[in-house]
């Protein structure tokens, strides 16, 4: 039975930390470890962890720096033949390792991917959901390497998968970024493995971006997103699987754009913005 090792950076989560914990324990395929990342938490999450009384459960402590750095920390500890990824706020379904490996079992030649999941946008005020956003049908039942580079769908770490041969080979989350991480890692993969990719198109991990609450991205500015579009722009403007999108100058521009419109009073924060008519 292969050894998958799962992690899971986290920072101040302990009120929910449990759940993610939780959805692994639950796992209907048992050969696997969790590597939880603690990225200089002062609250209760060592406390948390420790409540599961199980082995399989890897708590390791960090000073406080960002989840880039926790993962690749992570990456260094891991002892799997595949490694996937769980947030510390969202979680996976039973069978996502049973059903990814089944997966795997058949695309032998197989280096990296992710399944399908759901995505809800959830905005919280004084504590409290107040409103949510079904984003689920962005994934379809099928998705290429290109697709990726044209940002024809959001990715996002949980669910992700990828084989040892990737830590061997010495690609890491870029360090130099705390957003979009996840995306621009899967650009790195898309590069390096472009015909290894393999897409599961079975719902296997639930995703909640969470407005109000402590959540980077959901934290974000405009103009965040706009420099993060225009970074990774300029870093992969040249990879192969990049020619023909369309999304740039777009996104850069439209990002640009609420930005100025936010400032000038126009427009609420980001954190708005998904829920205009609430």
């Amino acid at each position: 039975m292969n050894l998958v090792s799962i992690i899971t950076p986290t920072y101040n989560r302990a009120y929910i930390l449990g759940e993610a914990i939780k959805s692994v324990l639950a796992q209907t395929y048992s050969n696997w470890e969790l590597i939880i990342i603690d990225d200089g938490s002062t609250d209760n999450t060592k406390e948390v962890v420790e409540k599961f009384a199980d082995s399989r459960i890897k708590y390791r402590f960090q000073e406080h720096q960002n989840q880039v750095v926790a993962r690749n920390s992570a990456l260094q500890h891991a002892q799997g033949d595949w490694i996937a990824y769980l947030d510390s706020d969202n979680t996976l379904r039973p069978a996502y390792l049973e059903t990814v490996l089944s997966w795997l079992e058949r695309n032998p030649n197989t280096v990296w991917g992710f399944p399908r999941g759901t995505r809800i946008l959830e905005l919280y005020q004084n504590g409290k959901l107040v409103k949510s956003i079904d984003q689920s049908a962005e994934l379809s039942e099928k998705i290429t390497v290109q697709d990726i580079f044209h940002r024809k769908l959001h990715t996002d770490t949980t669910g992700a998968f990828h084989s040892r041969k990737v830590i061997d080979d010495g690609v890491r989350f870029n360090a130099n970024m705390h957003k979009m991480e996840d995306w621009e890692f899967f650009l790195t993969l898309g590069n390096r493995y472009p015909e290894n990719f393999l897409y599961v198109p079975v719902v296997l991990y639930d995703y909640h971006q969470r407005f109000g609450t402590d959540g980077l991205v959901s934290n974000s500015t405009y103009r965040e997103w706009a420099k993060l579009f225009e970074y990774i722009y300029q870093k992969h403007k040249n990879d192969k699987l990049m020619q023909g999108q369309t999304w740039y100058p777009e996104r850069v521009n439209k990002w640009n754009k609420l930005a100025d419109d936010f400032e000038k009073g126009a427009i609420p924060p980001y954190q708005m913005y998904y829920f205009k008519d609430f």
